[in-house]
C-alpha cells in the first residue's frame, strides 16, 4: 500500500520541485486540464513542452509517473485511490484556478490529507514589483550567481 502520492502541476515541472523531492518514490500524476484547455487558448508549443517536461521527470525519478487528460480534481482522486494513497504532496501554486482544484479534490476526496509544499524562491527579493525591467535589474545578479555575501563594516574582501 501506498501512502504518498504526488500532483505534479504545470508550474511544478522541475527535478527539484518540493513536493516530489520530499517523496521521490511516491508515485506522480500530471493532469492536462481539459477544462481548461477549452476555455483558454494555449499553444501547441506550450503544450509539448510541459508534456516533455513530465517525461524528463519520469526519467529521472524513482517512482512511477503518469500523465492524464480530465478534469484535475477527478483524475486526482481517482489516481489516490487506485494507488491506495492517504497523503497527496504538490508545491503551491499561486492562481486561483490552484485553489479551485483544491477545493473539489477535498470535496470528492474528503478522507485525503493534501500536503502543500512551498515552491523555491529565486530571488530573496520583497519588495514591489511595479515593471519587470526594474524587478529584473535588482535581482538578476542573484538569481543568475547565487545570493552575494553581506559586506561587513571594517572587514576587507580581497
Amino acid at each position: 500500500m501506498t501512502s504518498r502520492a504526488v500532483w505534479i502541476h504545470g508550474d511544478s515541472l522541475s527535478v527539484t520541485d518540493p513536493a516530489l523531492s520530499a517523496c521521490p518514490g511516491a508515485p506522480a500524476l500530471f493532469v492536462f486540464d481539459r477544462p481548461f484547455l477549452e476555455r483558454v487558448p494555449v499553444a501547441f508549443p506550450r503544450l509539448a513542452f510541459m508534456y516533455q517536461g513530465v517525461r524528463d521527470l519520469t526519467a529521472t525519478r524513482l517512482g512511477p509517473t503518469e500523465i492524464r487528460v480530465g478534469a484535475v480534481a477527478s483524475e486526482l482522486c481517482d489516481f489516490v485511490t487506485g494507488h491506495h494513497a492517504a497523503e497527496l504532496h504538490v508545491t503551491r501554486n499561486f492562481t486561483p484556478e490552484f485553489t479551485h482544484i483544491l477545493d473539489d479534490l477535498r470535496t470528492a476526496c474528503p478522507d485525503l490529507r493534501v500536503v502543500i509544499h512551498e515552491p523555491e524562491r529565486l530571488t530573496g527579493y520583497d519588495g514591489a514589483v511595479r515593471r519587470f525591467f526594474g524587478f529584473w535589474k535588482k535581482v538578476e545578479h542573484e538569481v543568475l550567481h547565487g545570493p552575494t555575501a553581506p559586506n561587513f563594516p571594517g572587514r576587507k574582501h580581497h
